[in-house]
């Protein structure tokens, strides 16, 4: 990013505070939310000029109490407006949230790299007053603007005009969330909004594979998330004409998360069973399957029955919150149970000599059996139980209905078994 020098940006920072001030006041003249877009933009652009006061001054980057206030007195100023502090405080926070993870992505970078030169030798800086006098008149803006707005939002159009490095699509699909709830458009289905709105809410674990999974990307090493529910998901959104975004969910607050309403869907491969289907509806299935146990090969002999499983002497280990705790529950009486809390992690217990088996799904003992040579189903022909994987949603039936047909679709032009294929 290219930084300015301060006797360059001093002026352009209040030039545009300048006309935010003016069309604050009117803000019948708006055209749509791309003016509301382009404010939120700027606020957070502003974060570098904040990022440079702090750093010279060597004050940390976050002050709850002042966060506190800022909160407060914008919320109080949305309300003479017309706005509800139960609409508008998520999107404040988020907001400021935000703007902290900004200053700090300067901090790390000036720390690391040092202050560019049109930056480190200029002695006209910004002073705190100033800094926040535009900020006000940014958020005073903002508000207007929110007040005002009667059209869907529209998170592709919000992708484009909201841009910051620091920021990934994560971050905005959180923020763009929080905004569309200010004055919450009311409507029919989840189906409608996501059309309206353009981006699909995916609940997902991350730690489940071949479902949805971490995995580094080559050139980056960052990591991604993938799996056949992350490709799945981002076909599913394709039809609708949006974008996915992966919001994190757990096992044990799956069902939490769901009634949040803060997602669309849960896709993580998760088991079609009854205790959820009380709180949400389960799609179609997409894939059978069942428990099966897996341990050390040279081990598995020792385990090849649930009755071998099930004595004083077997450490068995299972992860919170999900359905393999509750098979163990209703089934292990005599063994030793080990809870491991990070399902991304439970086979290397196994492959370190800290626990002898796991029940779990027989597709993760296949994928998890390739990758690890020294892992073996104990039980490679038969299963504990039966078990079908589907999608989990609210109590939506157009909803329903569309993923349904999406997913007939993909069943029978093939397009479903290529992705099992790929991850398999």
């Amino acid at each position: 990013m290219k930084f300015l020098s301060l006797r360059i940006f001093l002026p352009l920072f209040f030039c545009f505070f300048s006309q935010v001030s003016l069309s604050a006041q009117t803000p019948d003249n708006v055209q749509g939310n791309n003016q509301l877009y382009q404010l939120i933009n700027t606020r957070l652009a502003q974060m570098q000029a904040v990022a440079l006061y702090k750093w010279q001054h060597q004050k940390p980057v976050e002050d709850i109490k002042r966060e506190q206030v800022v909160i407060e007195k914008s919320v109080a100023q949305a309300m003479e407006q017309g706005l509800t502090a139960e609409g508008i405080t998520p999107f404040f926070q988020i907001q400021i949230s935000l703007a902290k993870k900004i200053q700090n992505y300067y901090h790390k970078r000036w720390a690391k790299q040092g202050l560019p030169e049109s930056m480190g030798t200029e002695t006209e800086l910004l002073s705190l007053e100033k800094i926040r006098a535009g900020l006000i008149t940014l958020g005073a803006g903002i508000i207007a603007h929110m007040a005002v707005s009667t059209e869907d939002h529209d998170f592709e159009q919000f992708m484009q005009i909201v841009r910051h490095p620091a920021l990934n699509m994560k971050d905005k699909a959180v923020l763009f969330q929080a905004l569309s709830r200010v004055k919450p458009v009311s409507y029919s289905s989840r189906l409608d909004r996501i059309v309206a709105e353009k981006i699909l809410y995916v609940g997902s674990t991350g730690d489940y594979q071949p479902f949805s999974y971490y995995q580094a990307d080559t050139d980056s090493g960052e990591k991604i998330l993938t799996g056949i529910d992350i490709a799945l998901a981002c076909d599913l959104a394709k039809t609708l004409g949006a974008t996915a975004v992966f919001i994190p969910t757990s096992w044990p607050g799956l069902l939490t998360d769901l009634g949040s309403g803060n997602y669309d869907i849960m896709m993580s491969g998760i088991s079609k069973k009854l205790f959820r289907q009380q709180l949400g509806l389960f799609s179609d299935s997409y894939h059978q399957g069942g428990k099966t146990p897996v341990s050390l090969c040279r081990k598995k002999h020792l385990f090849d029955s649930l009755e071998k499983i099930d004595r004083p002497d077997t450490r068995l280990i299972v992860n919170r919150g999900g359905t393999n705790q509750r098979f163990v529950k209703e089934y292990i009486r005599q063994a030793q149970v080990f809870v491991h809390e990070d399902n991304a992690t439970i086979f290397e217990q196994i492959l370190a000599g800290k626990a002898d088996v796991m029940i779990t799904d027989k597709i993760e003992v296949v994928v998890q059996a390739k990758k690890h040579a020294d892992l073996c189903a104990t039980m490679p022909d038969d299963t504990l139980s039966y078990s079908a994987k589907a999608f989990l949603i609210n109590r939506d039936l157009i909803w329903l209905e569309y993923i349904n047909a999406w997913l007939e679709q993909v069943k029978s032009d093939g397009s479903l078994k290529q992705v099992f294929n790929r991850y398999l």
